[in-house]
């Protein structure tokens, strides 16, 4: 007899996403930067970009218009399975 079995199991990815607001706050935009197998691959990623973006449009460090993304806990960061 043929068996057949359907199984529901849990995936884990990163995304790095970027949104931007309009000066006015009325209007939003969110795009999807890529898809990572390990977070801390994404959060590389995500710094990177956001970097580059900060240093192409000149503003200042520290400057509150642009976030980078948040930090990964260290536990994350010592865990092999993560890289």
């Amino acid at each position: 007899m043929e068996k057949i079995e359907y199984r529901v199991r849990p995936v884990t990815r990163y995304f790095v996403t970027r949104y931007s607001e309009s000066a006015d706050g009325r209007t939003g935009d969110c795009s999807e930067m890529g898809e990572y197998q390990s977070q801390h691959v994404a959060q590389e990623v995500g710094y990177a970009l956001c970097k580059a973006e900060h240093e192409r449009l000149g503003w200042p460090p520290g400057d509150e218009r642009i976030k980078y993304p948040a930090p990964e806990p260290l536990a994350a960061m010592s865990n092999p399975a993560n890289t």
